[in-house]
């Protein structure tokens, strides 16, 4: 298992977390003002969820990744993992999630028409951002 630095992996949180509130942002800004340097809006949805509701959704996910976190850097809390169990089915489910997007992106890329980006890419990274989130989450606390 890879040793990080714990204060490399609280800040590999906070950095997830600030990724995954641009991808909301910038999806809220090409709603309501489709500025044209940003892709255009079915390239920032998989069309599963409508985004009526996966806007709410995502800001209760931002506010649960921002208590993670919290506890996270404070080393204690609710949101503080420190059962070696809990810590290995985060990490298999982050696994699974990863290795689920990643099959998704061959799919995506093998369907045609052949656009990428159009047809997907930003949930993809979305989607991978959160897996390292969980993955991070996972990683216990070297002992001292």
């Amino acid at each position: 298992m890879i040793a990080i630095p714990e204060r490399w992996r609280r800040r590999a949180l906070w950095l997830c977390l600030g990724i995954f509130l641009l991808r909301v942002i910038g999806q809220i800004e090409v709603a309501l003002l489709a500025p044209s340097w940003l892709p255009s809006f079915p390239a920032w949805e998989s069309g599963l969820v409508p985004y009526p509701l996966l806007l709410p959704l995502q800001i209760v996910l931002l506010a649960g990744m921002a208590a993670v976190a919290s506890d996270h850097s404070r080393g204690s809390g609710p949101m503080w993992v420190e059962s070696p169990q809990v810590a290995k089915r985060l990490r298999a489910f982050a696994l699974l999630y990863a290795f689920i997007m990643l099959v998704r992106l061959v799919v995506t890329a093998a369907l045609p028409p052949h656009s990428v980006v159009d047809r997907g890419l930003i949930p993809i990274l979305a989607h991978w951002d959160l897996a390292s989130f969980i993955a991070l989450v996972a990683k216990l606390r070297e002992p001292r």
